[in-house]
């Protein structure tokens, strides 16, 4: 919400030793009035002198009734508190969401990596007031202070320069102060494959504790290669038993194009044990508690599952969720031809011999299908 700037009109104010045009204008910083004051007594002639201070009068009132104030920047549009720009950011970036040209995920990644920043921040200052010395001492709380990753410190860098170049799109601010600020660099990938033996007993786990709508969602990502935010767009009509297929559609996909992947034999298996074709068809793939639902879960929650796991089993941290992914595709590569995982794994590439091989095709992958993707110690 815009702050609009308050002011009264310029005057000429003559005396017996002072003549001069005055106006008032709040100050940004104590929300006062201040009079400002524009002396002509060096101006001899008692004619020009006043013929100079109407057309001063017109212009300042002209300047006043266009925002203008000589507190703030000149090069800047408008006055508008970090919390209120943050409030209409995040308005636009739900917009996006609904319309597909973002994830539910990602703007949920915005919403609470700007509210952490608005309470680092501490006071509600105007944006123009938030410098490059700001956002780094932001960043450096979350690398030094807080002992979080550099991939944390620059996904944080990444959505406030997001957040201030939509600012300068918008007239508020000139700059943008985190534009020439680097990511960190860090080291090699800390995800890993997962071994077969480590795979199966992280399955077996699952299946003997009776998580088996969890173990679904691991199998999605492990032998299906679908997104952890793409399975919570998924609903229960996008599966096909019939061509054994799992379809993504464009809102649901992360490249936003409509796509299909193939199930193996051990995935189908599990969806007709869970029965899942008694839920509606226009229920959710995963809600509350990993189970179909109305309403769809968000991805975080695989991955706090995960770390439960991760932690009873005694397993390294090198071992994520995403890294049933690498586990699958580094299987997969081992059973079929490259373009075949490339299509599965919905990439656009694989090799960079591979470019010219024809991927437009959306029909079933027989090999996939009579695959038994169980883990084998």
């Amino acid at each position: 919400m815009e702050r609009y700037l308050d002011y009264k009109p310029a005057h000429i104010v003559s005396g017996a030793r002072n003549y001069y045009v005055a106006y008032s204008i709040v100050n940004p910083e104590t929300g006062r009035y201040v009079v400002k004051r524009v002396k002509l007594n060096y101006i001899k002639s008692k004619r020009q002198r006043k013929e100079y201070a109407c057309e001063l009068v017109k212009q300042i009132n002209s300047k006043l009734a266009h925002g203008f104030n000589p507190y703030f920047n000149e090069h800047t549009d408008k006055l508008v508190l970090l919390s209120d720009a943050v409030m209409d950011f995040l308005k636009a970036k739900k917009r996006e969401m609904e319309t597909h040209i973002i994830t539910a995920a990602t703007f949920e990644d915005y919403k609470q990596q700007l509210t952490y920043f608005q309470r680092f921040i501490d006071v509600d200052c105007f944006v123009y007031k938030i410098k490059k010395a700001n956002v780094n001492a932001f960043l450096d709380d979350i690398y030094i202070t807080k002992a979080l990753t550099a991939v944390t410190r620059n996904h944080y860098l990444q959505t406030v320069r997001t957040f201030f170049t939509w600012c300068v799109n918008h007239g508020i601010i000139a700059e943008n102060p985190a534009k020439d600020i680097a990511n960190v660099k860090h080291g090699t990938k800390k995800r890993v494959a997962i071994p077969e033996s480590d795979l199966q007993l992280i399955f077996n786990h699952l299946a003997e504790s009776g998580e088996f709508w969890y173990l679904l969602d691991c199998y999605l990502v492990y032998g299906c290669f679908i997104r952890p935010s793409e399975i919570c767009g998924l609903k229960i009509a996008n599966i096909s038993f019939k061509n054994q297929t799992i379809y993504i559609p464009a809102e649901v996909s992360k490249n936003k194009k409509a796509q299909t992947v193939t199930m193996p034999k051990n995935v189908v298996m599990m969806l007709l044990d869970l029965k899942i074709y008694d839920f509606p068809s226009d229920y959710y793939i995963c809600g509350e508690n990993f189970k179909p639902s109305q309403n769809k879960a968000q991805s975080r929650i695989f991955r706090d599952k995960w770390l439960t796991i991760r932690k009873e089993l005694r397993l390294p941290d090198t071992y994520q969720f995403y890294s049933l992914k690498d586990s699958g595709i580094t299987k997969m590569l081992s059973m079929l031809n490259v373009s075949e995982v490339r299509d599965q794994a919905r990439h656009s590439n694989i090799a960079i011999t591979d470019i010219y091989t024809d991927r437009s095709k959306t029909d079933v992958n027989a090999h996939i299908k009579s695959i038994d993707f169980t883990p084998s110690v």
